[in-house]
């Protein structure tokens, strides 16, 4: 390459990566303040002043009722007000789903807040980002890091720990390594709005990127323990260099990879693709706790790096977040060797008080009117896979089907039929719709992973969120972004069928007796 030529492309890199979005300057708090202080409403002064330090909007995610759609549920119909939505103001779920886009692509869209370009070097940016978080994620097969026992290859030093502990879950490996990272460079910088925005960015990505690695090719070294546990970690650790040696010399992502130590053998394209479907989706959901709690980290201008990580998917874990998807493996296991009556009498006892994986605390997702919100996300998530069962590209064992045939018989009883609370009998019937984790229980399920694991495939992508998450709070303390994002951002009403068609569809197999028969 031509050395000016090859200058001229790194100086770019370094002005993409560098690149920070306008802070918003939406404040319709303080544009009332000024408003009420004109015309002399000195009560209204008050209210207002006590939180007008907290700013009103972000420019990163927004997440309204964007279409409504009719749905039969026993002889009733249904109208669902269907949330949906948009990164940036620029990309949207039915776009993602619509063009396949990256992962690449979305993440730089949330990062960067606007779409990446190729400029007339012949840089490609969505490329560049990808490189990026290849390079990290396999790093990790040749990084070296001191431990208990002395200086060694990282990938060792996670055999030896899934060989000590093979129950523990991934959450566990990825806080392990980052105390164990934290010690090795105690001179880290952490987070802080001081900070070049582009070198800190480059650290979120390899830190992140490493947590992913580590938490993988822990799950794939259990795999493989649980088919021999007599292994020695030397071993664990040459045959997962070998699976990730060989994924990177077929040019394959770091997404990709990971979704092969995930399942513990090299995915199909097909499972691949479902994956990556229903990862793309998670990578930024804004008011979700995780997202919380990595923005309060931001403003506190954490120490380390490692530590903004952890802490949010510690919170990614809780039992109201997606720690929910554990909640729902221990309800089926409990329930699924009943025999029909008595498991029919204990999901409607498990109804009364809180069902795995329905409704929301934060939207109307539950209700006795025709009217009730639905997160898409079960339908983009479990579509495809019931797709590719079909076509006989994925086979269900016995067990799987039975229990997939629970959750079905859940959504059936909880959404289509609803059921009544003792004394209101008079009332129609409660229904609650299913949530992300109704889609991330089902589709993990039927692909086999690990009860332990199925939060993974969460961090993994939602991970990129949180540096979103973070490098918006170094400009502007938003803190919980379920405050009113700026109006730019937030999706408007279109003729477009593409998620109104998924939920529909994922309804009306739901309702079938026969959806898991492929």
């Amino acid at each position: 390459m031509n050395k000016n030529l090859e200058a001229k492309q790194v100086a770019a890199v370094e002005e993409i990566l560098s690149h920070v979005p306008e802070a918003s300057t939406y404040a319709p708090v303080a544009d009332a303040l000024n408003r009420a202080t004109e015309l002399g409403e000195d009560g209204i002064v008050a209210v207002l002043n006590g939180v007008s330090s907290m700013p009103q909007s972000t420019t990163v995610f927004a997440n309204p009722a964007l279409h409504k759609t009719a749905v039969d549920c026993d002889g009733t119909q249904m109208t669902l007000n269907i949330r949906s939505f948009a990164l940036c103001g620029i990309v949207t779920e039915s776009e993602i789903i619509a063009d396949q886009l990256s992962p690449a692509y979305v993440i730089f869209v949330g990062l960067f807040g606007r779409r990446p370009e190729t400029d007339a070097d012949g840089v490609d940016e969505e490329a560049v980002l990808t490189e990026l978080i290849n390079r990290k994620f396999y790093e990790v097969t040749t990084a070296r890091r001191d431990s208990l026992t002395g200086n060694e290859r990282l990938i060792n030093q996670v055999a030896e720990f899934v060989k000590a502990f093979p129950e523990a879950g991934p959450e566990a490996v990825i806080q392990h390594f980052s105390t164990l990272r934290k010690l090795s460079d105690p001179d880290q910088k952490g987070i802080s709005g001081t900070r070049d925005p582009g070198e800190l960015l480059v650290e979120l990505i390899e830190t992140h990127m490493e947590n992913v690695a580590v938490a993988t090719i822990s799950t794939y070294m259990r795999h493989q323990l649980r088919e021999n546990n007599a292994l020695h970690p030397q071993v664990l650790a040459m045959r997962a260099t070998d699976l990730i040696t060989e994924h990177e010399k077929d040019g394959s992502t770091a997404f990709q990879t990971s979704y092969s130590l995930l399942l513990g053998r090299k995915a199909t394209p097909v499972e691949a693709n479902i994956l990556e479907r229903m990862g793309i989706i998670q990578t930024h959901h804004g008011s979700a706790g995780s997202n919380v709690v990595a923005r309060y980290l931001a403003t506190l201008h954490t120490g380390m790096v490692s530590d903004f990580f952890v802490a949010s998917q510690m919170t990614l874990d809780g039992n109201r977040h997606f720690g929910a998807i554990h909640d729902m493996t221990g309800f089926i296991n409990e329930i699924e060797d009943l025999d029909d009556a008595a498991l029919e009498d204990a999901i409607q006892q498990r109804m009364l008080t809180a069902l795995p994986t329905f409704g929301h605390p934060e939207i109307a997702a539950a209700g006795r009117s025709d009217e009730i919100q639905q997160d898409p996300r079960p339908a983009i998530y479990f579509n495809p896979f019931l797709e590719a069962l079909d076509n006989g590209d994925i086979q269900l064992n016995d067990q799987q089907r039975k229990r997939l045939r629970i959750a079905q018989r859940i959504y059936q009883l909880a959404f289509i039929k609803g059921f009544i609370r003792p004394g209101r009998e008079d009332q129609p019937p409660l229904r609650l719709t299913p949530n992300t984790d109704f889609g991330g229980w089902c589709v993990q399920e039927g692909l086999d992973i690990y009860e332990t694991d199925r939060t993974l495939l969460t961090y993994i992508f939602r991970g990129f969120g949180w540096m979103m998450d973070a490098r918006e709070q170094l400009q502007l303390k938003i803190i919980r972004p379920v405050i009113p994002p700026h109006p730019d951002v937030i999706p408007k009403p279109t003729d477009d069928m593409t998620i109104p068609d998924e939920v529909v569809a994922l309804h009306k197999r739901m309702a079938d007796k026969n959806a898991f028969s492929g």
